[in-house]
């Protein structure tokens, strides 16, 4: 296929993504509230495999967030980084194929007729500087399409640049996601009367070395790069041409050569590209990246990437002095590679750079090491920079025609790919499949998958326990791991926490199932784990222990401490073991969690789940099937001062209670299932007794709540009717409220309840519905907390609402929700600037976001159920 027909199909399903247009203003209408690090309003995708170096390009075309150490967010646009396209006559001794002068000027060209010249230009691959030329940038995960044309360019180019994210995994093969490569492909057609010379270039600073300091985003210094990070960098050329035909150009970055990796930011990087043999190139490997000040201008200072760009601008080729050297600590390095080619008239033609970071440690706060997970295919000498490439780039094109076969596959709402196996619910009549969601919305669940590669996610191979002979090994074990984190904030700043999975589990199970499994395995692990390790509790002043056995921790460790071996981090400001929901939230949702992947149970996975569930019997203080809230922000919802009977943490543990009582079962536990069993049926009459209005139910029985309602308090329930469990929810409607439980009608009124008041309230709806509210009310005043969740839109709330509304049949307040939102985040004030690929925890009507870059949002992919006609078997399950 022509190149330029490709890259034009692959944008008509670009189109449902994000769009960005360089004409257009960049005003936000967005304020971070304070403690919230604020990216700027041209935010981008990033780039990079799960758990590998990674960055991020702006929508500007400006490489500026940079998490090349999992978990450390930097946002800083390097000038080094860049991608170049020149354009000249066809024919000009400059490009000729052989190397030029470093400062030599091609000769004009006069001898084709004024009808056939072609003008010689430059552009840097970025927002335009020059009037008349135009950039529209196309985003959806994991592709960034920029289309650059101008009145005065005789060529329209397409840079695309995409990860190695191809869904879904195969499940038999290293993951490719976690692969350290991302790639950089430019397809330019000539649309000029005559032919026409093209010659593209890849700018890429040495990073090696370069190591964040140890602190959350929000104090990450403006500029933190280059520093004085430099000493032993170095870089080397490399040309080859193949017996094929072919050619190889490449630069390959290296820091202190010989000596053995064994931290982190060390290895090797390649820029590489394959082509024809017939192709010019050209390569520097060793540029100074900044200038010097002395009395001449950075295009006359000689070896730097201003002189060697200017150089590229005149001539369409590199200066290729050969000169490398090994940097001083205070010289920071680049490199660049370039190839080029001629046009015909109305012809197209594209070229790849890969580039590959073979950087195979991982170092946390605390100095324990790890190995990468690509290192099981590569090892961890960390010289392999080149391999990777060479082969990430034979694949190339076949990872972007998967990635756009997946794009039409989502777009469409097909369940084609990765079928998953029939869940039953109970219903009171069966429901017909419905519409899915429009394209553009599906789109934006599509984008907020951008948070597995930029959300801090780690995934690694094992313990460098070479490096670490002084540790003790690992609590969770010194194999596999992988994680993600609540978000970069102080607040935030842990990984796999237990309350927020409920929201994203499902986004990163149904693409990439072994990162999945691996943070449900971990979870699994810690429930037996007791750490008797004492610490104050800042709210208390008491002091109690880091973890009783059989509660579930708010997470597996801090960035900045020791993952898998310190867990609980948050164990700080309040006692994460008082919490209520986060048995009864893992519960259910690794019942879903089973259902999905098709198997049953193990009898070891049985055996950690009942001492969860015997955990949360003994949170029921009154044998009753609910817990009571006793202490202040005792749940997910840390910052309300919910008291008593409530109805997010009672939906949760009456789901769980009937997971437990099917499992005990299954295992010929009749005690446990018979004691599971009373309470369910107990708790499903108090549920409704304690909480039941005779309009909605009441987030609270006790306190300052008592007459609001929460978006998303039915989650537990809806996770139940998902899993098959529905015969929790009364589907007969003989009139009663209180005598038998929880009725299916009142769920919808109740739901009802929150487009009335959580959503129409506020804003006529066009914000989003708060996370609490009550007739007449959508302000209240602090209670204790760090006075948030309260007056805010929880979006990962909000977008499980949407989900819960489709499944409950009430689809056209599901789709004006869900349209609202897709507005709010991704196309502020209709110019698309807005919380693009950084969306926050919460944000309000006043433009104001809190915690972005957050796990919890991942729940918009519950909308994959709600369209998802292999979920309309309605078969009950019995207990």
């Amino acid at each position: 296929m022509n190149p330029w027909t490709r890259v034009s199909e692959y944008r008509d399903r670009l189109r449902n993504g994000h769009i960005y247009d360089s004409d257009t203003r960049t005003e936000s209408s967005w304020t971070a509230k304070p403690d919230s690090h604020d990216d700027g309003v041209l935010a981008g995708l990033f780039l990079g495999g799960i758990g590998a170096p990674v960055v991020g390009r702006n929508l500007d075309g400006q490489f500026s967030r940079w998490h090349l150490q999992p978990g450390y967010h930097v946002n800083q646009s390097i000038d080094s980084a860049f991608f170049g396209v020149r354009w000249a006559p066809a024919g000009d001794d400059a490009t000729a194929g052989a190397p030029s002068p470093p400062n030599a000027v091609p000769p004009a060209r006069e001898d084709r007729p004024a009808s056939e010249r072609v003008p010689t230009g430059y552009l840097r691959l970025a927002d335009p500087s020059t009037p008349g030329r135009h950039r529209t940038v196309y985003s959806l995960f994991p592709v960034i399409h920029e289309h650059y044309s101008g009145d005065d360019m005789p060529v329209e180019v397409v840079l695309e640049l995409f990860g190695p994210l191809v869904v879904p995994e195969k499940p038999d093969a290293p993951p490719r996601a976690a692969s350290p490569v991302w790639h950089a492909t430019i397809t330019v057609i000539n649309r000029a009367p005559g032919p026409v010379a093209v010659d593209t270039t890849c700018f890429w600073p040495n990073l090696l070395g370069w190591r964040t300091a140890r602190i959350t985003a929000v104090d990450q210094p403006a500029r933190s790069w280059p520093g004085q990070t430099h000493a032993g960098n170095t870089a080397n050329a490399m040309r080859d041409t193949r017996p094929d035909g072919t050619s190889v150009v490449a630069a390959v970055q290296q820091r202190t050569p010989g000596r053995p990796v064994q931290e982190e930011m060390e290895g090797e990087v390649a820029v590489y590209s394959p082509g024809d043999g017939d192709d010019r190139v050209s390569v520097a490997a060793c540029l100074k990246a900044g200038t010097t000040k002395i009395d001449r201008a950075p295009a006359d200072q000689g070896h730097t990437v201003a002189w060697a760009e200017e150089h590229f601008r005149r001539t369409g080729m590199l200066p290729e002095t050969g000169a490398t050297w090994r940097a001083h600590w205070d010289e920071a390095l680049a490199s660049a590679v370039h190839r080029g080619f001629d046009l015909a008239p109305g012809a197209a033609r594209s070229v790849t750079y890969t580039l590959a970071f073979d950087m195979p440690v991982v170092t946390f706060g605390e100095g324990r090491h790890w190995y990468r997970r690509y290192t099981s295919a590569w090892g961890t000498t960390g010289t392999n920079a080149l391999e990777i490439a060479a082969d990430a780039a034979t694949a190339a094109d076949a990872t972007r025609e998967e990635i756009d076969r997946w794009h039409a596959t989502v777009l469409d709402g097909s369940r084609t790919v990765a079928p998953r196996p029939t869940a039953t619910r109970a219903s009171a009549a069966p429901q017909q499949p419905h519409p899915s969601f429009p394209a553009n919305v599906r789109g934006a669940m599509i984008n907020e998958l951008y948070f597995i590669n930029g959300g801090g996610s780690v995934w690694v191979d094992r313990w460098a326990h070479e490096l670490d002979d002084h540790l003790p090994e690992p609590l969770l074990g010194a194999g596999e791991h992988a994680a993600i984190l609540e978000g970069y904030d102080v607040g935030y700043y842990y990984y796999n926490t237990t309350d927020l999975w409920p929201y994203a589990w499902y986004a990163v199970a149904r693409w990439w199932p072994r990162f999945a499994a691996l943070v449900f395995t971990d979870l699994l692990q810690t429930i037996p784990l007791e750490l008797p390790e004492e610490r104050i509790f800042y709210r208390s002043e008491q002091r109690g222990r880091m973890l009783a056995a059989g509660k579930l921790p708010h997470d597996v460790g801090a960035v900045m401490e020791d993952p898998w071996h310190r867990l609980n981090g948050y164990q700080m400001r309040d006692d994460s073991n008082l919490w209520k929901d986060h048995n009864p939230g893992f519960i259910i949702t690794f019942y879903l969690y089973v259902r999905e992947r098709g198997t049953a149970i193990t009898a070891e996975e049985w055996d950690t789940i009942r001492t969860a569930g015997q955990f949360l019997l003994a949170q029921d203080a009154h044998a009753d099937g609910l817990l009571v809230h006793d202490e202040f922000g005792d749940s997910t919802w840390d910052n309300l001062g919910i008291r008593g009977h409530a109805a997010y943490s009672g939906g949760m543990t009456l789901a769980a209670l009937a997971a437990l009582t099917v499992w005990a079962r299954e295992h010929d536990e009749e005690d446990l299932a018979r004691e599971c069993d009373t309470r369910l049926r107990r708790g499903s009459v108090g549920f409704v007794s304690h909480l039941w209005n005779g309009e909605y139910f009441r987030l609270c029985d006790e306190g300052r709540y008592t007459e609001s309602l929460m978006a998303d308090a039915l989650i537990g329930l809806y996770f139940a009717d998902l899993a098959g469990l529905g015969h929790l929810i009364v589907d007969r409607d003989d009139g009663g409220d209180n005598g038998d439980g929880i009725r299916r009608r009142q769920i919808v009124a109740h739901l009802q309840a929150v487009v009335r008041y959580n959503l129409e309230q506020y804003h006529h709806g066009r914000v989003g519905p708060l996370l609490v509210a009550a007739p007449g009310v959508i302000a209240f005043a602090g209670d204790g907390g760090d006075e948030l969740q309260v007056n805010e839109v929880l979006l990962g709330s909000a977008w499980m609402t949407v989900a819960m509304l489709t499944h409950y049949g009430l689809r056209e307040e599901a789709h004006r929700i869900a349209g609202a939102l897709r507005e709010t985040v991704y196309n502020t004030d209709g110019n698309g600037r807005g919380l693009q690929f950084r969306t926050p925890a919460a944000i309000d009507g006043a433009g104001r976001f809190r915690a972005p870059m957050n796990m919890r949002p991942l729940a918009i992919w519950f909308l994959d159920y709600a369209t998802d006609t292999t979920h309309h078997d309605h078969n009950t399950k019995r207990l």
